[in-house]
């Protein structure tokens, strides 16, 4: 569903205050507070995003050259808030921006807290975290960086990690461990060499507290928080039977009816 959503014009907070406050005939915010409603519009714009995927974005372990504007080569129209790190790196390519999201040798865990996350919030403005990776590519030591068969975690450990000793060579197959926040990104062979990792992501936003802050929400999603805020509002208040039309409401502005956590993978982009 991720796909479907386009980034769209700036959202501000005060927009989902405003708008949550008049479902809620409140226009003043006299009988719930302006920070109340900041803590359900970020908690609705938090779940929105895990129940949809809504918020993709590619981190990378070196940018695609000429695919956006970058440091030094600046494209009008082309910018994305935060889309690459830093300054071109001097002895690269010119203007292609690089870090250092790569595999290491011998490692075979790669863990969203504390590896993936700290790429993703210096390559993109307004998002937080990771909660899941829906392809995964690696550099296998040259011109060549293929995207990696994935297997479900199970099928993964009972045939890639059945292996008790260190089998190792350029990575081909990987899986996700645990996913959510804490999920992890597995890969096998167990990588020899450093190489690029470039991974589609599904991620969390960051809280807004400001209407300067970036709403990473996709413009088609940003409908239907105004409907999650109402909702948490009539529960609160014990208005059960206005809160479950304030739901349907939610759901009818994403277009969904039922929906699940993993939104699906592909085994082999190259067939058998």
């Amino acid at each position: 569903m991720g796909a479907g959503f386009l980034l769209g014009a700036i959202m501000a907070l005060s927009d989902y205050l405003n708008d949550s406050a008049s479902l809620l005939n409140d226009y003043n915010m006299a009988f719930t507070s302006k920070r109340q409603l900041t803590r359900w519009v970020n908690t609705v714009r938090s779940n929105l995003a895990k129940r949809t995927g809504c918020i993709e974005r590619l981190i990378t372990g070196q940018s695609a050259w000429g695919a956006s504007a970058q440091p030094n080569v600046a494209i009008a129209n082309a910018m994305q808030p935060n889309a690459l790190p830093g300054p071109t790196p001097a002895g690269t390519l010119y203007g292609a921006a690089t870090n250092s999201m790569t595999t290491i040798p011998n490692v075979e865990r790669y863990p969203f807290k504390g590896f993936f996350n700290p790429f993703l919030v210096q390559q993109y403005a307004g998002v937080k975290e990771v909660i899941d990776c829906e392809f995964l590519s690696v550099n296998w030591g040259g011109a060549s960086r293929p995207t990696l068969d994935w297997m479900s975690w199970p099928d993964f450990q009972a045939y890639c990690r059945a292996y008790a000793v260190l089998n190792s060579s350029y990575p081909s197959v990987w899986a996700v461990f645990n996913p959510g926040t804490d999920g992890e990104v597995f890969m096998f062979p167990t990588p020899t060499t450093y190489g690029e990792i470039e991974a589609q992501v599904a991620c969390l936003p960051k809280p807004l507290y400001t209407d300067d802050d970036f709403d990473a929400i996709p413009e088609g999603a940003r409908e239907a928080i105004k409907f999650g805020v109402a909702e948490l509002a009539f529960m609160g208040s014990g208005r059960y039977s206005q809160a479950g039309v304030m739901q349907g409401k939610m759901l009818e502005a994403l277009g969904i009816a039922v929906v699940a956590v993993d939104r699906g993978k592909t085994s082999s982009m190259y067939g058998s």
